[in-house]
């Protein structure tokens, strides 16, 4: 009885830490899909903690990728890869230096799969989300 309960608390304190995989957040959500006619990719954002996730949702050979570009200071500061049905990776403002988002600013996120080297058409999509942490805005 005792090693059950000890594998079970075991067991559900190993989902929780699981790497790749947002714990949940607070505040405002943005999400965005790949434009393909099966979403192979999902990007989700949450401000408060600065928390960027991309997954990779079918098993197809495809990659989702992203970029993230600071519009308000210009330039990019974060490149993202998943490959792999469900696998999914974060970053966030814990990691320190560029996955600090600046507060306020409006980042662009581009999603897309690539395939052998090559953009699979169409997948492209695109979002401008200001990075507020107690308000969900896009940016004008």
């Amino acid at each position: 009885m005792r090693i059950a309960s000890l594998t079970a608390a075991l067991v559900a304190m190993t989902a929780v830490v699981l790497p790749g995989q947002a714990q949940a957040a607070t505040g405002p959500h943005h999400w965005m899909y790949t434009e393909d006619d099966n979403p192979g990719g999902k990007v989700d954002f949450w401000p408060n903690g600065d928390i960027v996730q991309l997954c990779d949702q079918q098993a197809d050979g495809a990659r989702a990728e992203l970029h993230v570009y600071d519009a308000t200071a210009g330039g990019l500061v974060m490149h993202l890869e998943a490959v792999g049905d469900g696998v999914c990776v974060s970053r966030r403002a814990s990691d320190g230096g560029r996955y600090d988002l600046a507060e306020n600013h409006c980042f662009r996120f581009n999603i897309q799969l690539r395939n052998n080297g090559t953009v699979v058409n169409p997948s492209f999509d695109q979002a401008h989300w200001r990075n507020y942490n107690d308000a969900k805005a896009n940016c004008d």
